[in-house]
C-alpha cells in the first residue's frame, strides 16, 4: 500500500505543479491553441475527450504519446455505451509532451495553490495481469477531489472512468493524461453534482469499489472496436434526449433510471442478493407515471442508439469506399471484395456474365406481427438517421452543424412526446401501406444504389471485358396476400394490396420522369438525336393534339425532343395512375378505409372527357421501351455520362419494379382447399365424397378434370349455391386473375400451400384455378397449357419434411402436373419452413433436417429433368432460421443456390435491414454477393461435407430428443411457459392483424403460433428455442472423447452449414440471462414446477453454452464478434432493468387479490415494457 502511495503521489504532484506553474508563467499566448492542435498533428492522433461542468465530449483513438524519456504510453478507445455528454474544453499539453485536456475553470484553480499540499489515499485492486491504483485527495484544489488512477492497463480509461463518475452522481471538471518517465496517470478533477463541492471521504470507498468493478470489465471485453466518433453521436444523442427529458420537468425520471441502469450493471458484475433486493424494492415503491416514464426512455436510449449503430456502420463503409480508390478490396462481402475473389479464381468475363444473367436475388415481405413500433416512430427515426448521417460530414462548417444539431434536437422532442403505443391492433391496409413505407422511404434509392455498386467494381475489377451487370433484384410480398390463419385477409384486401403497391410506383415513375424531364433539354438545333425517336414522337403527337395542357408543352419543347418525348410518357404514366385511383375508389366505396386508399400524394384531377385507359400504358414492357429509345439515341449521340444517371436509374426501376413494385406471394392453408375442392366436386357430379378417397384416386381424379375444358358456362351458377368458405376461396382466383389482367401478369408471383402434406394438396390449387375459367389454368384444343397459377407447396414441421420426398415424387410421376409445370417454365417452387420445424422438434433437428431436404429437392428436381427454386421462409430470430444473410446463404448445401434465392424478410428485420436507403444498399450488396459466390464452385466453399453427414445425425437426434423431453413430456411445461413469459399479453400489445393462436385457451405446442413461442422466450431471456438441446446432442456423441471432441472441432472449422449453425446459437445464448430468467420462473405459480422447468433449462443452457466453447475452441462467447459482444453489452444497461421492471409489472398484473380498478393501472406500462426489451434485443420472433 505505502509504496502504491508514494508512486502515484510522485507521478502525479509534479506534474500538477508543471501545469500550474506553466499557467501561471502566462507562456500560453493566444495562438497556443494552434500551435497545439499543429503539435498534436505531427506527433500523435488528438485525444478527443474533453471533460467540463459534467461532461464529455467525445472519445479517444488509440495512439502512442511519447514520454519525455520517449517511452511510449498505450491509449485507446472504445466506447459501449451511450455517453451523457455536453461538447466543451479544449486540448492541450504539458510537460515532456504530456497531452493534457484541460479547460481555464483547471488551470485558474491550479494557479490558486501551486504549492498546495496533497494528502492522498491509495488503494489497489487487480484481475488477471492487469493492476490499478486509485488515489484521493481533497487538499490540492480547494472545492474539488482530485483522483488519480495508476494501471497497467490504460486503455479508453479516460472514458470508462468519466462515465463512471458521472453514473454515481459526480461532476468531472477535468480529465487529464499525465505522464512521467516509464509511468501513465489518469488524473480526474471533480465535485459532488448536486453541492458543487469536494467529494466527502465515507464516500470514497463505495466510489473506489464502482471504479475497480468497471476496470474489472474493461479486461474482460475486447477494446479493439471503439471508435470516438459513433462515441461522440451516441453521447449526443442521449444527452439531448436527456434534455428533452428535462425540458418536462422530469429530472426525477432521469434519476430512476440512473439508479437502475447502475444498480443493475453492477449486479451484472458481481452478484448480491441485498443490493438485488434493494434494486427491487426501489422498483416496487415507483408510482405509474414515474415507472412508465423510465420505461420509455429506456425505450428511447435503445432506439436512439440503433440509429447510432446504424449511422457509424454507414459512415465506416463511406469512408473505406473513399479511402480503397479501387486500390484495395472493401469490407467482406462487399461486390469489390466478392468480385475480386471470382479474379483470384480465374473466373473469366464470359463466365460471370453467365452468371449474372442467371441471378435473381428475391426479398419477401412478410406482415407476420414481429414489428412492435409503431409506423409513427419508425418514421421518426428514419429523419434522425439521415440527420445524424448529415451531421457526420467533414465538410460541415460550425453553423451548419448547429443546425443540424438544433433539427435533432427538435426530432428526439418529437419522440420523446410520441407515443410509441398504438391505440388499436393495425388493420390489414394499415399493414400495407407501413410495408409500402419501406419502398418510398428507402428501397427505391437503395436498388438504384446497390446496381451502381456493383457496375463500378465490375468496371474497376474486369475493365474493358464487357460485363454487363443484369437488373437481378425482385422483391416480394405477402401482405395483402397472406391469408393462413388471418381471418381479416379477404380477396378484395389482395386486389388492394396490388392497386396500393402500383399506385405508389407509378407515382415513383412520374417523378423521376419529371426529373429527367428537366434534365434532358437538348435542342434539335445543337445535336443530334435517333431516327427512331423521332419517328416515335410523330406518333405521341397525336395525343398531344387532344389534350390543351400537353398541346401547349408541345409547342414549347418542340426543338427539345427528350422533353417533349418524356412530357407525353408522363402523361402515359399519369393515365395509368388515374386508372388505379379509379379502382381504389369504388373500393372505398365500398368501406374500405377510404382516407388511406385515396391519398391527396397520388391523387391527381381527371382529364375531362378522357378516359383513364385511354393513352395509358398498357404494360411496363412499353414504358421499358420508350425508356430504352431515349437511352439508346443519348449514347448514339455521344451523351454516356447523362444516359447513366437519372435514365439509367429509372430504367434499373422499371425493370426491378414493373407496375406492380413488388410481386405478391397468396398463401392459404391446404385444409382449406381440400374442403372447398370436396365441395366443387360434388357441385359438378365429379363424384360424391372426394374427401374419402384415397391419395392415388385423388390425383387421378384431378388430373383428369383439368385436363378438360373449364366449366365456363356452369361457374357462375355453382359460384351462387356454395357455401360461404367454398365462395371465398374461388373469390380469392378470381381476384388473382383480375390483378394479372389490369395491373401486370407479374403481380401475383406464387400460390402458396401451408402445411403441405400430401401431392393431392398442389393438385387441388391448380383444380381451383382451372374452376375460376380465368385463364389461369387451362388446356388448349392444340394440347398445350396456358399455365399463369405458380404453386409452391410450403413443408413446415418435422414429420412434413421427412413426407416431403414422396410428395414430390407423386407429383413429378404425374404427367398432368409435369406438362403443367414445364408450360409455366420448368422450375419448381418449394417452399421450406423454418419456424414450425424448430418449435416442433427443436433447433438442431429443424436445422438439419432442412439442410437434408434441400439436398433431397437437387435429386429429385435433377432427376424429374426440371428446375427448383427454394423458398426460405425464416423468421426474425435464430429460432426462427435467421442470422446473418451473407452467411446464411454460404452455409446452404452446395448447389442447392443456383443463382436464385428467395426468402421471407419479417417484422422488425424489415426495419434494421431496410428501413434506411444505405443499409438496405449494404442489405442487398452482402445478400447478392453470398447468393453469387454459394452459386459459382470457384468461390464456394468445397469440401466433403457427406463424411459429417452422419455426426450430425446423431447431434440431431440426440438434440431433439432432449428438446422433446422438455417440451412434450415434462409435465407442468406449459403452465411454466404461459406463466413465467408475456405471451399472454403479447396479443394486448396490438403488433399485427393476426391472432397470436390457432386455438383459444388451449395451453400446448399446437395451439401456439411460432412467433409468440419465440417472442415469450426471448422476452423472458431464456431464448429457449434458438439452442434447447444443442449442448445434449454435442455431449451425447462425443462423451468428453478427446477424439471425438477433436472431430467436431474441425467440422466446424470445415463445414460452413455446422459452423454457422453453431455461430447463430452462439447469439442467443448471448443474448440470454438465466439470473433473469429465474425472476420469470418465480412467476410461475406452481413451485414444484417451477423449479423442474427451470432446473432443466439452466442445465440444458450451461451445458450448451460449456460445449460450444469446446467445439469453437474460444474462452467466451462472442470472441469471435467483439462488435456484436460490445453492441449487445451496451444494451444490456437499458435491458436488464427492463427485464425486471417486466416482472414486477407481470406480477402486479397477475395478482388475484388485485382490485379490477387496480390492474389496468399497470397494463400500459407492461405492454411498453415488451416494447422497449423487443427494441434492445433487436429482434422478437
Amino acid at each position: 500500500m505505502a509504496h502504491t502511495q508514494a508512486r502515484l503521489h510522485a507521478v502525479i504532484r509534479p506534474l500538477l505543479q508543471s501545469s500550474s506553474a506553466a499557467r501561471s508563467s502566462k507562456e500560453l499566448p493566444s495562438q497556443h491553441g494552434q500551435t497545439l492542435r499543429t503539435t498534436l498533428y505531427n506527433k500523435v492522433d488528438p485525444i478527443s475527450l474533453s471533460c467540463s461542468r459534467g461532461s464529455v465530449q467525445g472519445g479517444t483513438r488509440r495512439f502512442l504519446a511519447k514520454t519525455s524519456s520517449g517511452t511510449p504510453a498505450r491509449r485507446g478507445a472504445n466506447i459501449r455505451s451511450p455517453v451523457v455528454a455536453e461538447t466543451s474544453g479544449n486540448h492541450s499539453t504539458g510537460s515532456g509532451g504530456t497531452i493534457l485536456t484541460q479547460d481555464s475553470a483547471i488551470f485558474s484553480a491550479l494557479d490558486e495553490s501551486p504549492g498546495s499540499r496533497a494528502s492522498y489515499t491509495t488503494d489497489t485492486d487487480s484481475e488477471g495481469e492487469a493492476e490499478y491504483s486509485l488515489a484521493f485527495d481533497n487538499e490540492s484544489m480547494p472545492g474539488s477531489t482530485v483522483v488519480g488512477i495508476d494501471g497497467m492497463d490504460q486503455d479508453n480509461l479516460l472514458m470508462d472512468v468519466t462515465l463512471s463518475f458521472y453514473e454515481m452522481g459526480i461532476s468531472v471538471q477535468s480529465a487529464q493524461v499525465l505522464t512521467k518517465h516509464d509511468r501513465v496517470v489518469d488524473v480526474f478533477i471533480v465535485s459532488d453534482a448536486e453541492t458543487r463541492s469536494a467529494i466527502p471521504e465515507d464516500r470514497w470507498p463505495d466510489i473506489k469499489e464502482k471504479i475497480f468493478a468497471k476496470l474489472k470489465r474493461r479486461n474482460v471485453l475486447n477494446t479493439a472496436t471503439g471508435d470516438p466518433k459513433l462515441a461522440e453521436q451516441v453521447a449526443f444523442l442521449t444527452q439531448t434526449l436527456n434534455k428533452a427529458v428535462r425540458g418536462d420537468g422530469k429530472e426525477d425520471v432521469l434519476e430512476a433510471a440512473y439508479f437502475l441502469q447502475s444498480g443493475f450493471e453492477g449486479l451484472r458484475l458481481k452478484e448480491d442478493p441485498r443490493k438485488r433486493a434493494d434494486l427491487l424494492r426501489y422498483i416496487e415503491k415507483m408510482d405509474e407515471k414515474t415507472i412508465t416514464a423510465v420505461i420509455r426512455l429506456f425505450y428511447l436510449y435503445s432506439s436512439l442508439l440503433n440509429v447510432a449503430d446504424e449511422a457509424h456502420s454507414h459512415r465506416l463503409r463511406r469512408e473505406l469506399v473513399w479511402a480503397s480508390r479501387n486500390a484495395t478490396p472493401l469490407w467482406y462481402a462487399s461486390f469489390d471484395h466478392s468480385l475480386r475473389a471470382f479474379k483470384k479464381e480465374n473466373v473469366g468475363a464470359a463466365e460471370l456474365q453467365e452468371l449474372l444473367n442467371r441471378t435473381e436475388y428475391n426479398p419477401v415481405f412478410t406482415a407476420h406481427p414481429t414489428e412492435a413500433r409503431r409506423r409513427e416512430v419508425l418514421t421518426c427515426l428514419h429523419r434522425i438517421f439521415l440527420l445524424c448521417n448529415d451531421r457526420e460530414d467533414p465538410r460541415l462548417s460550425p453553423a451548419q452543424k448547429a443546425e443540424l444539431e438544433v433539427e435533432i434536437e427538435a426530432e428526439v422532442e418529437i419522440l420523446w412526446r410520441t407515443d410509441e403505443m398504438r391505440a388499436t391492433k393495425p388493420t390489414v391496409l394499415e399493414e400495407i401501406v407501413t410495408g409500402l413505407d419501406y419502398f418510398r422511404y428507402s428501397l427505391f434509392e437503395a436498388v438504384c444504389t446497390t446496381y451502381r455498386y456493383a457496375e463500378n467494381s465490375v468496371n474497376a475489377i474486369y475493365p474493358g471485358e464487357g460485363v454487363v451487370v443484369p437488373s437481378l433484384i425482385k422483391f416480394g410480398s405477402w401482405i395483402g396476400g397472406d391469408r393462413d390463419g388471418n381471418p381479416f385477409v379477404r380477396p378484395e384486401t389482395t386486389v388492394m394490396a396490388a392497386l396500393l403497391a402500383s399506385r405508389l410506383i407509378l407515382a415513383e415513375y412520374i417523378r423521376r420522369v419529371r426529373a429527367c424531364q428537366d434534365t434532358l433539354t437538348h435542342s434539335l438545333l445543337i445535336c443530334k438525336v435517333s431516327p427512331e425517336l423521332i419517328e416515335s414522337l410523330e406518333e405521341d403527337k397525336k395525343v398531344m393534339e387532344k389534350i390543351p395542357a400537353i398541346r401547349f408543352d408541345g409547342a414549347l419543347f418542340e426543338q427539345e425532343p427528350y422533353r417533349l418525348k418524356l412530357r407525353v410518357m408522363r402523361h402515359r404514366l399519369e393515365q395509368r395512375l388515374r386508372g388505379v385511383n379509379a379502382r381504389l375508389r369504388e373500393l372505398g366505396k365500398a368501406g374500405m378505409h377510404d382516407e388511406l386508399l385515396i391519398d391527396i400524394e397520388f391523387n391527381i384531377d381527371e382529364i375531362p372527357g378522357l378516359d383513364p385507359k385511354e393513352d395509358a400504358y398498357v404494360s411496363e414492357e412499353k414504358f421499358l421501351s420508350d425508356l430504352k429509345l431515349i437511352d439508346f439515341s443519348l449514347r448514339k449521340g455521344g451523351d454516356n455520362r447523362l444516359a447513366d444517371r437519372k435514365l439509367k436509374d429509372l430504367i434499373r426501376l422499371v425493370e426491378t419494379f414493373g407496375f406492380y413494385c413488388c410481386a405478391l406471394d397468396v398463401r392459404q392453408e391446404s385444409t382449406v382447399h381440400s374442403e372447398a375442392t370436396d365441395e366443387i366436386i360434388r357441385l359438378l357430379g365429379l363424384h360424391d365424397n372426394y374427401s374419402s378417397l384415397s391419395e392415388p384416386e385423388r390425383m387421378t381424379l384431378l388430373a383428369e378434370v383439368i385436363s378438360s375444358p373449364p366449366p365456363v358456362e356452369k361457374v357462375e351458377g355453382l359460384y351462387k349455391t356454395m357455401s360461404e368458405p367454398s365462395r371465398e376461396v374461388v373469390e380469392l382466383f378470381f381476384s388473382m386473375a383480375d390483378i394479372g389482367e389490369n395491373i401486370s401478369e407479374k403481380s401475383i408471383a406464387s400460390y402458396v400451400i401451408s402445411m403441405t402434406r400430401q401431392a393431392s394438396h398442389v393438385m387441388e390449387v391448380l383444380f381451383l384455378g382451372w374452376f375460376s375459367c380465368k385463364n389461369l389454368l387451362e388446356k388448349k384444343t392444340s394440347g398445350e397449357w396456358n399455365a399463369r397459377l405458380v404453386v409452391a407447396p410450403l413443408f413446415e414441421t418435422i414429420p412434413d419434411l421427412e413426407n416431403m420426398p414422396g410428395s414430390l415424387e407423386t407429383l413429378f410421376k404425374n404427367e398432368t402436373y409435369k406438362a403443367i409445370l414445364m408450360a409455366s417454365g420448368g422450375v419448381q417452387e418449394i417452399m421450406l419452413g423454418y419456424s414450425d420445424s424448430c418449435k416442433d422438434g427443436g433447433i438442431t433437428a429443424s436445422a438439419y433436417n432442412l439442410y437434408k431436404a434441400q439436398c433431397v429437392i437437387q435429386e429429385l428436381t435433377a432427376e424429374a429433368g426440371v428446375k427448383s427454386c427454394i423458398f426460405h421462409g425464416r423468421g426474425g430470430t435464430v429460432g426462427r432460421g435467421a442470422g446473418p444473410t451473407h452467411e446464411s446463404i454460404l452455409s446452404q448445401p452446395p448447389g442447392s443456390v443456383d443463382g436464385q434465392i428467395k426468402f421471407t424478410e419479417q417484422g422488425e428485420v424489415i426495419t434494421y435491414r431496410y428501413g434506411n436507403a444505405q443499409t438496405a444498399a449494404y442489405e442487398l450488396t452482402v445478400g447478392i454477393t453470398g447468393l453469387l459466390k454459394a452459386s459459382h464452385p470457384a468461390t464456394r466453399e468445397g469440401g466433403n461435407y457427406e463424411k459429417y453427414f452422419s455426426i450430425m445425425q446423431q447431434l440431431a437426434t440426440a438434440a431433439e430428443k432432449s428438446y422433446r423431453e422438455l417440451t412434450d413430456e415434462t409435465e407442468g411445461f406449459y403452465d411454466y411457459f404461459y406463466e413465467s413469459t408475456v405471451v399472454n399479453e403479447i396479443g394486448l400489445i396490438n403488433i399485427g392483424s393476426r391472432p397470436a393462436r390457432r386455438k383459444a385457451a388451449v395451453r400446448d405446442k399446437s395451439s401456439l403460433r411460432a412467433i409468440p413461442w419465440v417472442f415469450g422466450w426471448a422476452q423472458s431471456r431464456h431464448t429457449l428455442p434458438a439452442w434447447y438441446g444443442v449442448g445434449s446432442g454435442i455431449a451425447s456423441y462425443t462423451r468428453d472423447e478427446p477424439e471425438r471432441i477433436q472431430e467436431l472441432q474441425i467440422m466446424y472449422q470445415e463445414w460452413p452449414f455446422f459452423r454457422t449453425f453453431l455461430s447463430n446459437v452462439q447469439m442467443s445464448l448471448f443474448k440470454a440471462s438465466m439470473e433473469i430468467a429465474q425472476e420469470y420462473a418465480r412467476l410461475c405459480s406452481n413451485r414444484i414446477t417451477q423449479k423442474l422447468v427451470f432446473d432443466l433449462v439452466a442445465q440444458e443452457y450451461y451445458l450448451t453454452k460449456s460445449q460450444f466453447l469446446t467445439v469453437s475452441q474460444q474462452n467466451n462467447l462472442l470472441q469471435d464478434n467483439p462488435s456484436l459482444e460490445s453492441s449487445f453489452d451496451t444494451r444490456r444497461k437499458y435491458l436488464d432493468p427492463l427485464n425486471h421492471l417486466q416482472v414486477i409489472l407481470l406480477g402486479r398484473q397477475r395478482d388475484p387479490t388485485a382490485s379490477e380498478e387496480h390492474k389496468p393501472l399497470w397494463e400500459k406500462p407492461l405492454l411498453r415494457t415488451i416494447k422497449a426489451i423487443a427494441s434492445n434485443m433487436r429482434n422478437t420472433g
